[in-house]
């Protein structure tokens, strides 16, 4: 069994055009790529333990990636991640044959000045579908 770490991590994102981006080197935090089924709780009178059921939907959690900031021209997280509203296409890539993909809205871009140090950028993504 192979074993993997962060630098083995690839993340690509697609640009206005459609066309995918390898963001990896502009990443330096990911908050994770959470995947959850939906339940609820549908215990009965009388029983003494909690039962729940999958309601059969599934979501994703939102994903929030950063680094410093950059402008390169064609692919920078400035360009790539400045379009509030746009959807486009998340893919990670863990290492091995572990790939995920998901449709994302961008839904927040953040700057984050710093005195005394880089400036750093923050992307929020809300998955809108399935991960294939």
């Amino acid at each position: 069994m192979a074993r993997y770490g962060f630098g083995d991590l690839v993340i690509s994102f697609d640009n206005a055009g459609g066309s995918p981006v390898d963001m990896s080197a502009y990443i330096t935090s990911v908050n994770g790529f959470e995947k959850e089924a939906l339940v609820e709780e549908v215990t009965a009178a009388g029983d003494n333990d909690q039962a729940w059921a999958s309601v059969g939907v599934s979501k994703v959690s939102p994903v929030t990636l950063g680094g410093p900031f950059n402008d390169a021209a064609t692919t920078g997280a400035h360009v790539i991640f400045n379009s509030i509203g746009s959807t486009r296409t998340l893919t990670i890539t863990f290492g091995g044959s572990i790939v995920q993909n998901v449709e994302c809205i961008i839904q927040k871009y953040n700057l984050k000045p710093n005195q005394n140090g880089l400036t750093m950028f923050e992307v929020l993504l809300q998955p809108t579908g399935a991960v294939s």
